[in-house]
Formats: structure tokens, sequence, C-alpha cells
């Protein structure tokens, strides 16, 4: 067992039940944000070895072809605006 290891559960047991309750919650939680985050950079490391550069250019192909796609929109910035009515940008009174 590590000094760190030791030294948790030194503290741990000093204190009252419901608050080592409380610390193996947290510990739970912690090792699911491990597990989260170990199939994150797992996922994030198939990605990268496999380019997808062709299947957004195939896509954007098809919608190039249809000759539909934000054809409605007549002016951009208003409808950005419009998209964004509902909330605020940070930083911009606009």
């Amino acid at each position: 067992m590590s000094t760190i290891s030791q030294q948790i559960l030194q503290d741990v047991e000093q204190l009252p039940e419901i608050l080592q309750s409380e610390i193996l919650d947290f510990v739970h939680f912690l090792r699911c944000k491990d597990l989260k985050n170990r199939k994150l950079e797992m996922n994030n490391q198939v990605e990268k070895q496999v380019p997808n550069g062709k299947k957004i250019a195939d896509v954007l192909d098809r919608m190039a072809a249809r000759g539909s796609a934000f054809s409605d929109i007549s002016d951009p910035v208003e409808w950005q605006r419009e998209i964004r009515k509902d909330r605020s940008l940070p930083g911009r009174n606009v």
C-alpha cells in the first residue's frame, strides 16, 4: 500500500461513519469519472487513427448536389442573430 493510501486510510478512520459514507460515495464518483475519461481517451485515439476527411467530403458533396442547403437563408447575419436571440454571448452586448 502506498504512503498516500495509508494516509487516506488513517484520516478516514478518524471520521464519523456518516462522513466515511460520503467519502465512499466520492470515491465511487471519482472511479466513474476516471472510467469515463479513459473511454473518451480510447475513443479519441480510435478516431485519430481513422481519418474522416473522405466522409466529410462525401457529405458536403451530397449537400451541394441537392442545391438547397441553406437556400432559404437570405441574410446569414440576421439568421445568426435570430438563432442566438434566446441567449446572450459572453462578453458581448449585441
